[in-house]
């Protein structure tokens, strides 16, 4: 028979079943942190103009009513072919210690929720990840500010020469809460996330039809992006609000849209972009 908490042959495992936690010998930590890194920085090179397009349609830009290819086109033309990849040093820069931070939180945290025969559940996996992302969101969320404001400003007449000029910039002019503003609905935006993914795999057995340790790459490929994109779906509105409270303050003309009316038309705009913010998701897995 099968041992505890694992499924025997030809039985499905429950949604909400142990699962064992065993530790990945093939590749050492740095090993893993610069597969992690180099991938990462690829995927965030490639969807850069998403990325971009989608935060401007977020902060509530000038470009945001022409739709997507009319605000890309419009952006070429007052600011060169370079400025749809504004800010995405940044991103890449931030990729490497964000990770390192998730996955040495995450560690951590599967080792605290393991029980004593080295089961963990799935939403407790889960939950361990969603903490971890906390922790490595909260650590390196200056460089995300950062990030916002270098994509809101003009790169012809830029507010800020550089990431180390915009930290020295904002933290002198605005204090360093500033540095921190947009955070609280970023934590709280990882309870949808979180939420919205658990929802989905713990249902893939029905949607499929057969147990997940039957499912083909492309099954599981299938799997990540349909998780994904509910789960960007349910914390988009977080997302859009820590936009519009990062660029608040900043010393960028024309992209400030204040009280309710205009968080309004923020959202309205950026859900128009939703659909380029999930593209993007599944393009990066």
């Amino acid at each position: 028979s099968a041992p505890p908490g694992q499924a025997g042959p030809g039985r499905a495992r429950p949604a909400g079943a142990m699962a064992t936690w065993r530790r990945d010998g093939r590749l050492s930590g740095p090993q893993r942190l610069c597969c992690a890194g180099l991938a990462g920085a690829l995927s965030l090179s490639l969807t850069a103009p998403l990325e971009l397009l989608t935060v401007l349609a977020q902060v509530g830009t000038w470009h945001c009513g022409r739709g997507l290819l009319g605000a890309g086109r419009g952006l070429c033309r007052t600011e060169g072919v370079r400025a749809l990849w504004k800010g995405n040093l940044t991103a890449c820069l931030r990729l490497c210690p964000y990770s390192a931070l998730q996955l040495a939180a995450s560690r951590r945290l599967v080792i605290l929720f393991t029980d004593e025969l080295g089961h963990i559940s799935h939403w407790r996996a889960i939950i361990a990840g969603s903490l971890a992302g906390m922790v490595a969101t909260v650590v390196t969320y200056p460089t995300d500010v950062i990030k916002t404001r270098l994509i809101v400003q003009n790169r012809l007449e830029p507010s800020y020469e550089g990431i180390l000029h915009a930290f020295y910039k904002i933290y002198h002019q605005e204090g360093l809460l500033a540095l921190y503003r947009g955070v609280t609905p970023a934590i709280l935006g990882a309870v949808p996330f979180s939420a919205g993914s658990f929802f989905v795999y713990i249902n893939l057995d029905k949607i499929w039809q057969e147990p997940m340790v039957c499912f083909t790459p492309l099954q599981n490929f299938i799997n990540g992006c349909v998780a994904a994109g509910v789960a960007q779906t349910l914390s988009f509105p977080f997302e859009t609000v820590k936009r519009k409270m990062q660029v608040q303050s900043a010393d960028v003309s024309g992209y400030r849209v204040s009280g309710l009316v205009g968080l309004c038309f923020c959202l309205f705009f950026a859900f128009k972009y939703l659909k380029i913010h999930c593209f993007k998701t599944v393009v990066t897995l």
